[in-house]
């Protein structure tokens, strides 16, 4: 006589059980993750405004010559420069200079605040030092968080708190 031999495997009802588990901790971690969002866009955006002064810096340094970024608050977005058009004022001039790159708009709800530079604009010598010291905060005011985006003249340190 044969020996019967047992199936391994899974039944329909295990299965099910192990969906509806699955099912009830997705729910419960949804709402979590829709709170994390507007946070992970605000700093997503101030990482990458904070990214475009290390450039601005790292590119005066590399080529010989003056470097800016201008915070556009108007339309909500950073425009990295070369200050060829008047370098000794060390300002944006909007079409006399030359544009390298501009951010996308910032995401929604998030504006540039409390900005502390001269004409929203801190520009980069050769040496790696800044026009001047000062702060730009990326503010997301419905939920009452914001970064603050500060450069140190005599370095040309770009820092985020």
């Amino acid at each position: 006589m044969g020996r019967i031999r047992k199936k391994s495997g899974y039944t329909m009802m295990e299965m099910m059980v192990i969906l509806v588990i699955v099912g009830v901790i997705s729910a419960m971690a949804v709402p979590g993750f829709l709170l994390m969002m507007p946070r992970l866009k605000l700093r997503a955006d101030a990482r990458a405004n904070l990214n475009y002064l290390r450039i601005a810096r790292s590119k005066a340094v590399a080529e010989n010559r003056q470097f800016g970024v201008y915070f556009d608050s108007g339309a909500r977005r950073a425009i990295l420069f070369a200050d060829t058009n008047n370098p000794i004022a060390a300002t944006y001039d909007d079409g006399a200079d030359s544009v390298i790159e501009q951010t996308e708009v910032l995401s929604q709800g998030i504006t540039y605040d409390a900005s502390s530079f001269a004409g929203d604009c801190v520009v980069f010598y050769p040496t790696g030092s800044a026009s001047a010291s000062g702060s730009i905060q990326v503010l997301d005011a419905a939920n009452g968080r914001s970064y603050t985006l500060s450069v140190l003249a005599s370095t040309g340190r770009a820092t985020m708190q």
